[in-house]
This record gives structure tokens, sequence and C-alpha cells, in this order.
């Protein structure tokens, strides 16, 4: 299972990624909406952990903007 973190705060990123990859997940790190969203574009993922407060585009907005898109990858 692949996981997208999407997370400003390096330390809180890292910490996600150290804890999943511990219960075997695949991860990748996106620091802000804008990344995100190009990463989604380019690759599938099974779960999003999403921040709201991120630089470029919030979260609110990443959310929005996948489902407007028809991306509907579980997002916590």
């Amino acid at each position: 299972m692949k996981i997208l973190i999407v997370e400003d705060e390096q330390h809180l990123a890292e910490g996600l990624r150290f804890n999943l990859e511990l219960e075997d997940y695949e991860t990748e790190i996106a620091p802000d909406g804008k990344i995100a969203l190009e990463k989604l574009a380019n690759q599938s993922f099974d779960a999003i952990v999403l921040d709201v407060m991120l630089p470029e585009i919030n979260g609110f907005e990443v959310a929005r903007t996948l489902r407007s898109n028809e991306n509907f990858t579980p997002i916590l």
C-alpha cells in the first residue's frame, strides 16, 4: 500500500513516514499542496494523509481539486 503524506513541517512528515514504513507501507512526502497535486497527477496512491494548513495550496483546496478531477483516493 502506497501512502502520500502531505505535510509542510518536516519533523511531522518524517515521523509519519517512519511509523508507516514500520508497518510496511510505502510512503512519499509532499511538503506543500502544489507538489502534492503534481505527485497525484503522475502517480497512484492508496491513501493520502493531508494537512490542512499548507503553503502554496491549502489542504481543503487539494481535496476539492482531487474530487473535481474524479480522484477518490481516501483522505485522512
